[in-house]
């Protein structure tokens, strides 16, 4: 029977106790306070999308997050500019350009998420095509080696459309 403890390290699903991460990220968020309180705060899209996100493996938090911080980059470059000091947060959490282009970002994730099944079927349509193509040319290959015995009755039959057609 596992212990309390083992269960912790399975779930935390990386080997290690929570707390052993948890630690040193509060740490380092304390330490550059400004930039972790403008990145918390342009990256809440992404919270929304991690509360709705019903994909396996959280795909579309991981694609919204991942856009959401590229757009989040320009809170960073103005905490940055102005100094990097908590007097500052108001002032770059202020600017709505810098909302602009963290909410941008999160759609941009949401459009990416949205548009891959459309992609990806189209790239397994092509394969198949291509493949089919394949098979046909060493089939036919085949055939005129050995003759019309070796298609037997599952020889791959390739419906040729005629110009005009659909």
């Amino acid at each position: 029977m596992a212990s309390n403890s083992d269960a912790n390290v399975k779930a935390s699903g990386l080997g290690v106790k929570p707390w052993v991460l948890i630690t040193p990220v509060l740490l380092i968020g304390l330490v550059f306070l400004p930039s972790s309180a403008v990145i918390a705060a342009g990256m809440l899209p992404t919270i929304v999308a991690r509360v709705v996100d019903t994909s396996p493996g959280h795909r579309l938090s991981l694609t919204v997050a991942s856009f959401n911080f590229v757009g989040c980059l320009y809170f960073l470059n103005r905490i940055w500019a102005l100094g990097h000091s908590v007097s500052d947060i108001p002032i770059v959490l202020g600017d709505s350009f810098g909302w602009l282009a963290a909410l941008v970002g999160a759609g941009m994730g949401w459009v990416v998420f949205g548009s891959m099944p459309s992609i990806i079927a189209q790239i397994a349509r092509t394969q198949t095509a291509v493949r089919l193509r394949r098979i046909t040319g060493d089939q036919d290959r085949l055939v005129k080696e050995w003759g019309e015995s070796v298609r037997g009755i599952y020889g791959v039959q390739v419906a040729v459309k005629e110009e005009g057609e659909e």
